[in-house]
């Protein structure tokens, strides 16, 4: 895993190195944001960055913000202090991932990497005989009956009648053997982790698709604020609820026509959010 790292002051850098390093983790560093925008231009790709706020010429702010828009895939993680609540909500709308707050442990920081890691490499979940079997059943129904009659259907498995709230398969939301996910507009791949919008391709950042996955294989499923930050950012994740609704608002300006009034992401209120069902523009 390839790391760059920007942090002004030398005692801090130092310490990250030798932790990062340990965890066999390469690590390049930077003093300063010219110096780390020069090294992302010259020695990458990087896996992910660590990004200090406070910094000397250019803030980390600026830095994540021209980062996002070189490499929309990268991974990046502010290091904020504790007592700025604002630094954390504008690093996460500008394009970071997730973020630590100083002071922080070793054990904490490298946790944070690798599950950030993970987000950007999990492996799609393999497609079972039951799942082919109920979609080329649901592929079938949809040529010869209409969608109302198919919607409150339920498919036989060896025998057994499967409940329609637990089949992987919706006329608006089918996943298929070459593991797509397709709702109303947008298609999604789980093995190229790409996102289409009426065929335009839509590119989210790691935190950003997990997120996205996760609602739309739970479309029509009301999605507690607690689970996804269980499911994207792990069940470790010591952090602020904040996150999930600063990521929910920044694929709002990506997915929706009326990011204010949206069709697809719904809010639940109190709860959390709804990849709504058949939706389309």
């Amino acid at each position: 895993m390839r790391i760059l790292l920007l942090e002004d002051e030398e005692s801090i850098r130092g310490f990250v190195r030798i932790n990062l390093r340990r965890n066999d983790m390469i690590v390049t560093e930077a003093e300063n944001g010219e110096q780390a925008l020069a090294c992302a231009e010259s020695d990458g790709p990087f896996d992910i960055a660590l990004l200090d706020v406070m910094l000397p010429t250019i803030s980390g702010f600026e830095v994540c913000e021209q980062l996002r828009a070189r490499y929309p895939r990268m991974g990046i993680i502010m290091l904020t202090a504790k007592s700025q609540e604002e630094d954390k909500i504008k690093g996460l709308e500008l394009g970071a991932d997730d973020y630590v707050q100083k002071p922080f442990s070793p054990g904490e920081l490298v946790a944070r990497i690798k599950s950030l890691y993970r987000r950007m490499h999990a492996e799609p979940q393999p497609v079972t005989a039951v799942d082919r079997e109920a979609v080329s059943q649901a592929e079938s129904a949809v040529a010869s009956e209409s969608a109302s009659a198919i919607d409150g259907a339920l498919t036989q498995s060896e025998g057994k009648a499967i409940p329609e709230e637990s089949l992987p398969v919706r006329i608006q939301n089918i996943q298929s053997p070459s593991d797509e996910v397709v709702s109303g507009p947008f298609r999604l791949s789980v093995s190229q982790r790409r996102l289409w919008k009426n065929g335009r391709e839509i590119v989210l950042t790691p935190t950003e698709w997990a997120l996205v996955r996760l609602l739309m294989e739970s479309a029509g499923k009301s999605v507690s604020r607690d689970h996804i930050l269980t499911e994207v950012w792990g069940r470790y994740y010591v952090g602020d609820l904040k996150v999930v609704d600063v990521n929910i608002r920044r694929i709002r300006q990506k997915l929706e026509a009326s990011p204010s009034e949206p069709a697809f992401i719904e809010t639940v209120w109190g709860f959390g959010y709804r990849w709504r069902r058949g939706a389309a523009e």
